[in-house]
């Protein structure tokens, strides 16, 4: 983070100083965990589910923070002099004002990135070949909310030419508000599904939500949009500004025209000429691939000179990770899920040639309102139409998926439904025989990848005793 002095940083979040102290008082960075607080830090108190920050200013001080940003009164056994404490209404709404301001002050171009799926892996092929033309920072994980985006535009300083930004939703204003503090250069939309429909409503609230990082887009940007999804092409005739579309659409300019599959992923041909290599499995991650090079293109480069850059890129954890372990292998892809990542694991498990059996285990799909009972049945009945061996249903929601995958034909006794994680024992686990593949989804609150420590308790220690 570049250097602020108090008297900025007390001007742009409409605080108030508790005790008279030097206005020109340096704070080099901001955090609201004390934790992992630095010397020169700003410390926010931010009241979250299971802690109040406010809770922890005396902690945070003691680590080194230089003051702390607080909305009520707090007690502190032993209070150095120089600690400075600012008063404001909110400490998350202060927390996005000095984003805000902080952003104004950064010399690098801005990419903001949303979208019902993909956001996480574009944002990370966005930074990967931006690194190419110059230093890029970007958002950590996947923080992209009210308190993940301001900390990540923190991490951005002016040796830096690029900042990478992910902006996520469910609620309307959300990613307007976000997009208002980033004031993205390039605003990207990876696609428009039906997601987070309890806050959305429907999916013409979502194309909205994701459509309001346009409202923020920095004078003269650019629109980065998919050309093979309706939704986000409906936005770009909308937009007055100008605007690059992706896509295997032969009218996107930025588009795949060939598409070979290899050992490790695929090699893929841009706009008829360009081969880019593409370590990666999952064909939905060809699109991502391709709206990072209309980043690329968005910004002025030469996307020839980045072709040979892809070929190093991996994939974010829980995003199509292959792992062995003992005689089985497991696929997880446990990030998140909603109804078209979960069609999208699936093509992706159809295509894939197996040893054994393919057993897909899949959680709740949360957020989807009034039609979650539908889209959990129409995911089953895919499964029933595939070559899927057996399913493995976790959560009362995604009962629904077996239920709908035995009223498409799926034969009873390969379709079994846990009411939770817990209740798939380690000797569960070992029903999975030696050869088989097992795709695991769910949406992040299922926590799916606990299921993958089940597999390890049970298959390592077998191989253990086995040796």
């Amino acid at each position: 983070m570049e250097m602020l002095v108090l008297e900025e940083v007390v001007r742009a979040v409409h605080g108030r100083l508790t005790t008279d102290t030097d206005k020109s008082l340096k704070i080099s960075g901001v955090s609201r965990d004390s934790k992992s607080v630095k010397p020169g830090d700003l410390f926010v108190a931010i009241k979250g589910e299971r802690h109040d920050g406010h809770d922890y200013v005396e902690q945070a001080m003691n680590a080194g923070a230089v003051g702390a940003v607080v909305s009520r009164d707090i007690v502190m056994k032993a209070r150095h002099n120089d600690f400075v404490v600012i008063r404001v209404n909110d400490t998350v709404t202060a927390l996005g004002a000095l984003a805000k301001y902080y952003r104004l002050k950064l010399n690098a171009k801005i990419v903001g990135i949303t979208g019902s799926n993909g956001k996480t892996t574009t944002k990370e092929m966005v930074s990967h070949l931006l690194s190419c033309f110059g230093p890029t920072a970007r958002s950590q994980k996947s923080y992209n909310n009210f308190i993940g985006v301001p900390l990540s535009i923190f991490e951005i300083e002016n040796r830096h030419q690029y900042g990478v930004l992910e902006l996520g939703t469910n609620a309307p204003g959300e990613i307007r508000y976000l997009s208002e503090i980033s004031n993205p250069h390039v605003a990207v939309i990876v696609t428009v599904t039906k997601t987070h429909l309890e806050g959305l409503g429907s999916i013409e609230g979502v194309a909205r939500a994701k459509g309001e990082i346009l409202e923020g887009l920095h004078k003269g940007g650019t629109f980065v949009y998919n050309f093979d999804n309706l939704w986000c092409v409906k936005l770009a005739r909308e937009f007055k500004g100008k605007s690059i579309g992706f896509g295997f659409n032969p009218c996107a300019q930025i588009k795949c025209t060939d598409v070979k599959k290899n050992d490790d992923g695929y090699v893929i041909v841009i706009n008829g000429y360009l081969e880019v290599r593409l370590p990666v499995s999952g064909h939905h991650n060809i699109n991502n691939c391709l709206a990072a090079f209309a980043v690329c293109y968005a910004l002025g480069h030469d996307i020839s000179a980045v072709t040979d850059a892809m070929a190093s890129f991996k994939l974010p954890p829980m995003r199509m990770e292959q792992q062995h372990i003992g005689k089985i292998t497991v696929i997880n892809d446990a990030y998140n899920a909603n109804p078209e990542s979960v069609r999208a694991a699936l093509r992706y498990f159809d295509e894939l040639p197996v040893a054994g059996k393919k057993v897909f285990v899949c959680g709740d799909m949360l957020e989807l309102g009034i039609e979650s009972p539908q889209l959990h049945r129409e995911i089953g009945e895919l499964v029933a139409r595939l070559h899927i061996d057996v399913l493995w249903t976790v959560g009362d929601r995604a009962g629904e998926i077996a239920k709908g995958a035995k009223m498409a034909g799926m034969p009873e006794e390969r379709v079994v439904n846990f009411h939770n994680v817990a209740d798939i024992s380690v000797s569960e686990a070992g029903r999975i025989r030696e050869n088989d593949t097992v795709l695991i989804k769910g949406s992040r609150g299922m926590q799916m990848e606990n299921i993958v420590e089940k597999f390890k308790e049970y298959f390592l220690k077998r191989e253990a005793i086995r040796n």
